[in-house]
C-alpha cells in the first residue's frame, strides 16, 4: 500500500489520519508529543484552503509564536497570503491566512466580527491551554462562540482526557470531530538525572546511590554530598549531548549561567563567530549605537551561548533566535516560555530544577510540563535519541525528593472558566436570555459537572448493586454484635480492659483516666449483652471475607455522595452572570436589559473595562495632558513581578482615579479593580520624548519588561479608539499611541 505524502515528506499514520479527516469535512483534534508533525497537520489545512479560495485563521497562545508563525507563513506561501492580527500589530487582515492571539479571535467572536463570516477555518494551536488557570477562558469562549459555519481544527500535546475534550466540543457544536491521538515519538526520549557524585543516571539508580552513602556515612558531620552545578552537567554532556536548551525559571539566573558558562567554554571556530558577528551588525546596526545589554549578547552568541526570556528586548530575541536556527548556538538557557510551540528542537533538555515559583509557592514540575519542555529533545532526522537531563542535590533528596514524572499520569485538561462583565455585557448585548442559558450550560466546566455527576451516580449504582448482592450472601447479623465475628473479639477487648482497671485500685480508678476506662466498660457492656449466633467455620469464613468487602464498599459509597454534594451547581454561572447584570444595572451600562452608552463602551474593552469605560466618561482625561494621559494608561494592564522597583515621581494626582476605584469597588467588589500607579513613571518620560536608556534608570524592569508596557498601553489605547466613537477623542488617542510607538518600543518589521 502507498504511503501518501505532502510537500515530499512520507506520512505518519497519524498525520494521514487528519489529512483525511480534513478532506471528508470534520473538524479534528490531534493530540500528539512534541515534535511529532502536528504542524504539518495545519499546514496542509492552510494550503487546502488557499486553494479552495477560502479564509482561515491561525491562532496561538503567546505572540512570539504568532509572529514565527507568521515569518514561517510568509515563506511558505507568500506574504500575500499572510496576515496578523495582535494587540501590537495589524497587517494585511484580508489576507486568505490570518494569523493571531487567541485573546483577539475570541474578541471578534463575542461581539460578533462580521468579518468573521469569511473564515472557513479556525486552527487552535496549543489548544491545552484551555487547561491555563490565568487564560484559559479565552480558549473556551472562543470554542463555545466560534460561528457553526468554521471547522475546528486544534493541536495539542498530548492530553490525558483528549476524548473528553472531543466530546464537549462536539456536543456544544452538534457536529462530529475526529479526535486524531499519537503516543509515540518519532524520536525516542532517554530521562536521566545528573550529580557530580553519580553522574547521569535513571531515577532508580539516584535512590540506590543515595541510600547506599546514607547508610555507609551516618555518623558524617556536615554535607556528605559534594556540590552540583550547572557547569558540571554542561561539562558532562558537552561533547556528545549538544546543542541543548537549558530550562531555568529564573530571568535572572538564565543570564548569570550564561556568563558563567562563557568564562570556560567555547563552542564556535573562528568563521562561525565572524557569521554571529555580521548577524548583530546587521540586526542591531554599528556598534557604538548598541545597548550595553546588546554588547553582553553579542559576547555570549559569539561563544555559541546564550539566553533567552520575556525580559529581552524584542530584538534581542529575534537575533538569539535567528542563530539558534542557524545552529550557532549550542547552549542556549531559557525560561519555559521557550517551549511553548517555538519549533526549535535539540539533541538533549536539561532541567536546573524540577521546582518552579508558581506566582504563589515554589512547587514540584506538573508531568504535562515537564513532557512539554523535554519533548523539545531529539531532532528528527538527526537524532535516534532525544535527551532529558535533570540536575539534582543530594544534600535535599529527603526534604525535596525529585518528582518521578510518569507520561502515563498527565494531569487531565480541566475548565478554568470565569465570567468576566465584558462577556456579561457582550452576551447580553448578542444573545436572547434563552442562548444565554445555552452558552453557560455548553461551557467545558458545566459539561465536566455533568459528566462528573454522571459517572459518580453510575458508580455508586454499581456499589449499591454490589452491596446488595453481598446481602444475599450474608446473614442479617453481619455487622452487628449477634455476629461470632464482631461479638468474640470485642468481648475479649472488654475483658481485657475490665482485667486493666481492677489492677489500678480505687485511687487511681478515681482519676481522669480511669473514669474514661469506667465509661468505655459500661459501653461495651451494653453493647455486648446479646446472645451471639453459633455459626459453621465455613459460614463464618465467607461472612468474613464478605463483610469486609461490604466495609470497603460503604466507605467508596460514602466518599462517592461526599464528592456529589461538593460538586458546584451547574446553574452557578448563570447565577454570576445576573448578579453581574445587577452591578452593571447599577453602574449605569444597563437600564433593564437594553445596553447603554457605557455598556457599549465597556464590551470593546478588555483589560479593566469597568475602571477604564468609567475614566473615560469622567472628566479626569480632560486634567491630563497627553503625557499623563499614558501614564494613566499603563498602570490599568501592567502585571507586577516580585521585587519589581521603580522611582518615585508623582507625575500625575492619582486622588481622582482612587475615588473611581472606591466607587467600583463598592458595586462590584474588591477585585473588581487592578492598577499599579508605580508603572506610570517609565511611561510618562518615554512619552515625554526620553531616550530608553534614561527610561531604564528609573526602574529594575528588564528591558523586554519596559517595551512590554509600552507596548500594552498602546493596545490599551487601540481597544479604547475601537470603542469610542468621539471623534476628539479618537484624534486624541491616536497621538497618545504615537507617542509611545517610537525607537525601541516599535515593531520589528515581521
Amino acid at each position: 500500500m502507498t504511503k501518501r505524502t505532502y510537500h515530499g515528506l512520507t506520512l505518519d499514520r497519524f498525520q494521514e489520519e487528519a489529512l483525511d479527516a480534513i478532506d471528508e469535512g470534520h473538524s479534528v483534534v490531534v493530540a500528539a508529543p512534541t515534535g511529532t508533525g502536528k504542524t504539518l497537520v495545519a499546514d496542509y489545512l492552510v494550503d487546502k484552503a488557499i486553494e479552495a479560495h477560502q479564509q482561515v485563521i491561525y491562532t496561538a497562545p503567546i505572540k512570539a509564536l504568532s509572529n514565527q508563525k507568521f515569518k514561517d507563513y510568509k515563506e511558505l506561501f507568500g506574504s500575500e497570503k499572510v496576515g496578523i492580527m495582535t494587540g501590537d500589530v495589524v497587517m494585511n487582515p484580508d489576507a486568505p491566512l490570518l494569523i493571531m492571539t487567541t485573546e483577539i479571535f475570541r474578541n471578534q467572536v463575542i461581539t460578533e466580527d462580521p468579518a468573521l463570516q469569511r473564515v472557513t477555518h479556525i486552527i487552535f494551536d496549543e489548544i491545552h491551554w484551555l487547561n491555563d488557570e490565568e487564560r484559559g477562558t479565552v480558549w473556551e469562549e472562543s470554542i463555545i462562540l466560534a460561528p457553526a459555519h468554521m471547522k475546528i481544527l486544534g493541536l495539542s500535546a498530548t492530553i490525558a482526557n483528549a476524548r473528553q475534550l472531543v466530546r464537549w466540543i462536539e456536543s456544544i457544536r452538534e457536529e462530529k470531530v475526529s479526535l486524531i491521538e499519537e503516543h509515540r515519538r518519532i524520536v525516542p526520549l532517554e530521562y536521566y538525572y545528573y550529580t557530580k557524585d553519580t553522574g547521569l543516571v535513571t531515577y532508580d539508580q539516584l535512590w540506590r546511590y543515595y541510600r547506599q552513602q546514607i547508610k555507609s556515612h551516618h555518623n558524617s558531620d556536615g554535607p556528605l554530598f559534594s556540590p552540583t552545578t550547572h557547569l558540571d552537567l554542561i561539562r558532562t554532556i558537552h561533547r556528545k549531548y549538544l546543542p541543548t536548551l537549558y530550562f531555568v525559571f529564573s530571568r535572572k539566573q538564565c543570564a548569570d549561567k550564561a556568563r558563567e558558562l562563557a568564562g570556560i567554554a567555547n563552542y564556535l571556530n573562528h568563521n562561525e563567530a565572524i557569521q554571529v558577528e555580521n548577524a548583530f551588525l546587521q540586526q542591531f546596526g554599528p556598534e557604538e549605537e548598541w545597548s550595553a545589554s546588546t554588547h553582553q549578547l553579542k559576547r555570549l552568541c559569539t561563544k555559541g551561548i546564550a539566553f533567552h526570556h520575556a525580559g529581552l528586548l524584542p530584538m534581542q530575541k529575534a537575533i538569539v533566535e535567528e542563530l539558534f536556527l542557524r545552529r550557532l548556538i549550542h547552549v542556549l538557557y531559557c525560561t519555559e516560555t521557550f517551549s511553548v510551540g517555538i519549533n526549535y528542537p535539540v539533541k538533549a533538555v536539561c532541567f536546573d530544577s524540577l521546582n518552579k515559583f508558581d506566582g504563589r509557592n515554589f512547587r514540584p514540575l506538573a508531568n504535562h510540563e515537564f513532557f512539554q519542555m523535554s519533548g523539545r529533545a531529539g531532532r528528527r532526522g538527526l537524532d535516534e535519541k532525544g535527551y532529558s537531563f535533570a540536575l539534582i542535590d543530594l544534600n535535599y533528596m529527603e526534604k525535596s525528593p525529585p518528582p518521578r514524572f510518569n507520561i502515563k499520569r498527565l494531569e487531565p485538561l480541566t475548565s478554568q472558566f470565569k465570567l468576566s462583565y465584558n462577556t456579561t455585557l457582550n452576551l447580553q448585548a448578542t444573545l436572547s436570555p434563552e442562548q444565554i442559558e445555552l452558552y453557560f450550560q455548553k461551557s467545558f466546566a458545566a459539561f465536566s459537572y455533568i459528566q462528573t455527576n454522571e459517572d459518580l451516580t453510575s458508580e455508586l449504582k454499581l456499589i449499591n448493586a454490589k452491596l446488595a448482592d453481598i446481602n444475599q450472601i450474608v446473614c442479617e447479623h453481619a455487622g452487628t454484635f449477634t455476629c461470632p465475628l464482631k461479638y468474640h473479639p470485642k468481648k475479649k477487648e472488654l475483658d481485657r480492659l475490665s482485667r486493666a482497671y481492677t489492677t489500678l485500685g480505687p485511687r487511681r480508678q478515681n482519676r481522669a483516666y480511669g473514669r474514661e476506662m469506667a465509661r468505655k466498660i459500661k459501653t461495651w457492656k451494653k453493647l455486648l449483652n446479646v446472645n451471639p449466633q453459633k455459626c459453621q467455620n465455613s459460614k463464618l469464613t465467607i461472612c468474613e471475607q464478605e463483610t469486609k468487602n461490604m466495609a470497603k464498599l460503604q466507605q467508596h459509597a460514602a466518599e462517592i455522595k461526599k464528592e456529589l454534594i461538593s460538586l458546584p451547581d451547574q446553574n452557578s454561572f448563570l447565577a454570576d452572570f445576573h448578579f453581574k447584570l445587577n452591578h452593571l444595572r447599577q453602574m449605569g451600562y444597563l437600564r433593564g436589559e437594553e445596553l447603554l452608552p457605557r455598556g457599549e463602551c465597556a464590551r470593546h474593552i478588555y483589560v479593566q473595562e469597568l475602571l477604564v469605560t468609567e475614566l473615560i466618561y469622567s472628566n479626569i482625561f480632560d486634567s491630563l495632558d497627553d503625557d499623563q494621559l499614558n501614564a494613566l494608561l499603563s498602570s490599568i494592564d501592567f502585571e507586577s513581578r516580585k521585587n519589581d522597583y521603580f522611582q518615585r515621581l508623582q507625575v500625575l494626582d492619582w486622588l481622582p482615579v482612587q475615588e473611581l476605584e472606591h466607587y467600583i469597588q463598592s458595586v462590584c467588589g474588591p477585585d473588581a479593580v487592578r492598577y499599579d500607579p508605580r508603572v506610570s513613571v517609565i511611561t510618562y518620560f518615554w512619552s515625554k520624548g526620553l531616550p530608553f536608556a534614561e527610561i531604564q534608570r528609573l526602574c529594575n524592569l528588564d528591558e523586554g519588561d519596559i517595551i512590554s508596557v509600552f507596548r500594552r498601553t498602546i493596545d490599551l489605547l487601540r481597544q479604547m479608539r475601537d470603542a469610542v466613537k468621539e471623534p476628539g477623542l479618537n484624534q486624541r488617542l491616536k497621538i497618545c499611541m504615537d507617542k509611545l510607538d517610537r525607537d525601541e518600543a516599535a515593531i520589528l518589521e515581521l
